[in-house]
C-alpha cells in the first residue's frame, strides 16, 4: 500500500491518504457519495472530517478523550448515516470485513497512529487491547465473542 501526503491549500492540515481499493473523488475540497438504500444522498466531505479530527486532537486532554472525540466528529461530519471505527493501528485488528467504506484516514496523537473508518456495514475485529485509549465505535452494531472485540455493524 503506497502512502502519500496531501497538504490542503490554505490550511496547515496534513492528511495522509492511503492507496487502497476505495477511491474517493477528490475534486476541490469536497467529495460526494450517494448512500444506497438510506433514503436520499449524503454528502461526505473528507476535508471536513479530517479537519474535525484535527480539531478533536487539539481539544482533547488525553488519549481516550481524543479517540472518543475523533469518533464523534467523524460520525457527525458523515451525516450520522454511516458506522465509524477509530483504532490504534499499533494494536492487532482486522478490518477486511468492512463494506462500503466511504472514508479512511490516519491521524497521530502523541506518537500513536490511529485509523478512522467511515463505512456502511461489516465486521471489525480488535485483536489488541480494548478501552477508549485504543479504539471506539459509533453506529449500529452488536458486539460478539467473550471479550466483545468482534463487532458486527449494519446499516441504519
Amino acid at each position: 500500500m503506497k502512502k502519500a501526503k496531501r497538504v490542503l491549500a490554505g490550511s496547515a492540515l496534513s492528511v495522509t491518504l492511503l492507496a487502497a481499493p476505495l477511491a474517493l473523488p477528490f475534486g476541490g475540497n469536497t467529495a460526494s457519495a450517494a448512500t444506497p438504500e438510506v433514503g436520499g444522498s449524503v454528502t461526505i466531505d473528507p476535508v471536513a472530517i479530517g479537519q474535525a479530527i484535527e480539531d478533536a486532537k487539539v481539544s482533547a486532554d488525553n488519549r481516550s478523550g481524543f479517540v472518543k472525540g475523533a469518533m464523534e466528529k467523524a460520525f457527525f461530519e458523515s451525516g450520522q448515516q454511516y458506522n465509524v471505527v477509530v483504532m490504534n493501528l499499533s494494536q492487532g485488528y482486522n478490518s477486511d470485513g468492512l463494506q462500503g467504506v466511504q472514508y479512511f484516514d490516519t491521524t497521530d496523537y502523541d506518537g500513536v497512529t490511529y485509523g478512522i473508518w467511515v463505512f456502511e456495514q461489516g465486521t471489525f475485529v480488535n485483536e489488541g487491547d480494548g478501552g477508549y485509549i485504543n479504539w471506539a465505535m459509533r453506529g449500529w452494531f452488536e458486539r460478539t465473542g467473550d471479550d466483545g472485540k468482534t463487532v458486527n455493524f449494519h446499516r441504519p
